[in-house]
């Protein structure tokens, strides 16, 4: 041993060139050290949970990333429709599985659920704005693709305690909306599995059997397997409180630009094919599913391609997880990073600040299965968001959507039914709310054309 060096004295100085060197790369290569920490989340929300409404949002310390058994962590979180129940009434605590499910008295709240209280909501994609609605995917084998939110404990609690599941109890533009630090998110997109499907097909996808589906023709939920193709995943941290917003998708989805895997010939792309014009198709994307415009019993498939590339970089971060033990040979080997992007002027975290995200814009920051119809060079995920920081609702933008207005219906009130029954007009005048106005009046009159 050296005079005058401790065993102590070392140990501190490797600690501290470790430490050195981690931050040097992050400073060097941020975007590395991002895709990095977001595929760890990824890892960490797509192990097997433990059971039981008393342990929703824990791992099963007894199982592996590998068993795809079973509902993974952040499909025990809360979900959109558990946490703004009919009524504005109150969500049930986070240890439960309580309330109101969208299939009706028997719909299960501890089951994946692909419906929602406002009519076909889940079948349209979401857009940067509040003025009209989204648009649809159909899949290659026919089916309409479905969407779900859902929010761990510390954003489930930052919306109950505060009451925002009541619009009048929404913050206003004068200061920041305060979500807990470690709030996150994450919306998932679900094709719906047919006999076009083969075994060979369908394993190369986590995939949920029996999920709760509601299907427009037999105007009820019925049990139906659903294969995970995309998975956007937002969280806020204490040195990114504009959050961190990554998105990952199935290899299987669409053609890759770069060097992303193919699949075998025997397997199809999910929204592509390879001998039709490899262009985006339709020009003008479908129009939004509605009860003026219920779901076909056969749609169309959607011909969809991937306008942009995904970095170099990110790719090299995605082989490089691929190749780790715990992936290697799993589902998760055919799951990839897209795209992450993060505020890079975290003060003041203020509806005036959008955070200056990174990148900006001229990369791929979409994912096919929901950005499909704007996939274009301004494409931001905190842009689009920062249209809800602006008017003081925080980065959130499902809580304004979705926050019961008493005295004045819901969407999904505005009509008779889900299959395409005689629309009706509002009870009562429209809110004030500029946010809710445009998505009512929407509702109510002007349509997606």
């Amino acid at each position: 041993m050296s005079k005058g060096r401790s065993p102590v004295t070392r140990a501190a100085k490797v600690a501290f060139l470790l430490l050195t060197g981690l931050v040097s790369l992050a400073i060097a290569r941020p975007s590395a050290a991002f895709d990095e920490a977001m595929w760890k989340k990824f890892m960490e929300l797509n192990r097997p949970a433990a059971t039981g409404p008393q342990n929703r949002g824990q791992a099963d310390p007894s199982r592996k990333l590998g068993d795809t058994t079973g509902p993974r962590v952040w499909m025990t979180w809360k979900s959109r429709f558990e946490i703004f129940q009919p009524g504005g009434v109150a969500p049930a605590p986070w240890a439960s599985y309580g309330g109101q499910n969208p299939c009706g008295p028997g719909g299960r709240n501890d089951a994946v659920t692909l419906n929602s209280f406002s009519a076909f909501s889940d079948f349209n994609q979401a857009l940067g704005t509040f003025d009209k609605l989204g648009n649809p995917l159909v899949a290659q084998n026919r089916t309409y693709l479905r969407y779900e939110i859902r929010v761990n404990q510390e954003e489930f609690s930052s919306i109950v305690d505060n009451g925002w599941y009541r619009a009048d109890k929404l913050p206003g533009p004068g200061a920041a909306v305060p979500y807990k630090i470690n709030s996150t998110e994450v919306k998932a997109a679900w094709r719906i599995l047919t006999d076009r499907d083969t075994p060979e097909v369908r394993r190369r996808y986590y995939v949920v059997p029996d999920a709760q589906v509601f299907d427009a023709q037999a105007g009820k939920c019925v049990p139906r397997d659903i294969a995970l193709v995309g998975l956007h995943i937002v969280t806020k941290t204490e040195g990114q409180p504009q959050w961190i917003w990554s998105t990952f998708e199935h290899v299987d989805n669409v053609p890759g630009l770069t060097d992303e895997p193919k699949p075998p010939a025997s397997v199809p792309m999910s929204f592509n094919d390879p001998a039709r014009s490899q262009t985006l198709d339709p020009a003008a994307p479908p129009l939004a599913v509605s009860p003026s415009n219920p779901p076909s019993p056969n749609p169309a498939p959607m011909q969809v391609i991937r306008k942009q590339k995904i970095a170099v970089q990110t790719m090299r971060i995605n082989k490089g997880f691929w190749d780790l033990p715990e992936i290697k040979g799993t589902v998760w080997q055919k799951y990839m990073l897209v795209a992450t992007q993060w505020p890079t002027r975290v003060s003041p975290e203020a509806p005036t600040n959008e955070g200056a995200p990174f990148p900006a814009g001229g990369v791929n920051l979409t994912n096919s299965t929901m950005e499909t119809y704007f996939q274009d060079d301004g494409a931001s995920c905190m842009a689009c968001h920062q249209l809800s920081n602006k008017a003081g609702r925080g980065f959130v933008m499902f809580v304004t959507m979705d926050a019961f207005r008493p005295g004045v219906p819901a969407p999904s009130d505005l009509f008779t039914a889900r299959t395409g029954a005689r629309e009706n007009g509002p009870a009562s005048p429209l809110p004030s709310d500029p946010l809710m106005k445009s998505l009512i009046d929407v509702f109510n009159a002007k349509r997606s054309k």
